[in-house]
């Protein structure tokens, strides 16, 4: 049977183990949180990555669809103006060397002073992105 003073350093060492215990529980549950803390960030970035490629999807069948109106409307339009132009130049000759003329200086103009450039249609709107949550707790598993 042990004496009172070996019993007594049985307890403490016991006493010891229980905090080691307790202190890599507390460890865990610190690991724990932020792990879930990580999924739901992923999860949150997962839905902005969804929301821009959704709109790079939507913004790309919109210019398909443009595209292939407007060649169309292109084509015709080129036949329409060269046949009005051939006919416009047979029937006023004069009226074409003028319009040449003129066409050449305006070309000059532009030179040293370009038009403005039309804005842009389109405005990137970003997607909601969460806030990083940091680095992990500095714990460490022994």
């Amino acid at each position: 049977m042990p004496s009172g003073s070996q019993f007594f350093a049985q307890l403490q060492e016991a006493n010891q183990s229980l905090d080691n215990i307790a202190g890599k529980l507390d460890q865990l549950i610190t690991l724990s949180i932020y792990t879930t803390q990580a999924l739901y960030q992923n999860a949150q970035q997962n839905d902005t990555i969804i929301c821009i490629l959704e709109k790079i999807s939507q913004n790309t069948c919109d210019l398909d669809n443009q595209s292939h109106l407007q060649t169309a409307l292109q084509t015709a339009i080129r036949k329409d103006a060269d046949a009005l132009a051939e006919l416009f130049a047979i029937t006023h000759a004069d009226a074409a060397v003028t319009r040449e003329r003129e066409q050449a200086l305006r070309h000059e103009i532009e030179k040293c002073c370009p038009p403005k450039p039309p804005p842009p249609i389109c405005t990137y709107e970003p997607c909601p992105a969460p806030t990083p949550i940091g680095p992990p707790p500095g714990v460490v598993l022994e």
